[in-house]
């Protein structure tokens, strides 16, 4: 099992200081206001980003924090206030551990328009377990018993590299807590998620496209102490 922070760059100090946020956040209402306007993401971002000569991860947090009003009124209407006592709810498995992993390491999160809290892991498609992964798997999993879920069924991405290991890991924490899990293993967990309801998930596109969703992580990263998060500035 390897010690290491997941999510951590030595520059992120530097990078997301309180004067570069307020630049990252100029950058996100300019780029919200390009794509009310039509403006693809990945064009709006590089041409705010250009503009303010943002870095390359400055430039991945901005994606990942922004969205146009259109955009966040469909996340914020598909989003529940509470998870109904008895329900079973449906979570995106990487995306919830890495989450909680990323917080346990000290590693920088990201406040976003939409209120999620998301990172900056990039895993595409590699994942190892770590020293925080247990703890990661017991927090989500209390706070779900401490909401009065019924069961929880973890959307496992089958390609990603130790899928298996982690749904091994995922099995025996349910089992300590005396939870009830289901584990699925699929091609795409998103495209499974989509159709769903009860969803965590941080995945912008699942919350937009779900039933319904429940923001899990925010009440996960508020119990916990000196959590490191960057929020964009107020206009």
């Amino acid at each position: 099992m390897k010690n290491v922070r997941r999510g951590f760059s030595p520059e992120d100090e530097k990078l997301f200081s309180e004067e570069e946020l307020r630049k990252i956040s100029l950058c996100a209402y300019e780029t919200a206001f390009l794509l009310e306007r039509g403006y693809p993401l990945k064009s709006a971002v590089t041409y705010t980003s250009n503009h303010r000569l943002l870095a390359e991860r400055q430039r991945n947090a901005l994606a990942r924090m922004t969205a146009c009003p259109y955009r966040l009124k469909l996340r914020q209407q598909k989003q529940l206030d509470h998870l109904d006592p008895g329900c079973t709810v449906n979570i995106d498995a990487f995306n919830a551990v890495v989450i909680m992993e990323t917080a346990l390491s000290h590693s920088i999160l990201l406040r976003c328009m939409d209120g999620c809290i998301r990172d900056l892991s990039g895993l595409s498609g590699t994942y190892s377990i770590i020293s925080a992964t247990d703890e990661a798997i017991a927090r989500i999993l209390n706070k779900l018993k401490k909401e009065q879920a019924a069961s929880a069924v973890f959307w496992i991405d089958e390609p990603v590299s130790n899928s298996g290991r982690l749904r091994e890991h995922l099995a025996a924490g349910a089992e300590a807590l005396s939870f009830p899990a289901e584990f699925r293993m699929v091609h795409d967990a998103d495209y499974a998620l989509k159709k769903l309801d009860h969803v965590i998930s941080g995945d912008s596109q699942v919350i937009e496209e779900c039933i319904s969703w429940y923001n899990l992580y925010q009440d996960l990263i508020a119990d916990m102490p000196d959590p490191w998060i960057a929020e964009l500035s107020p206009r």
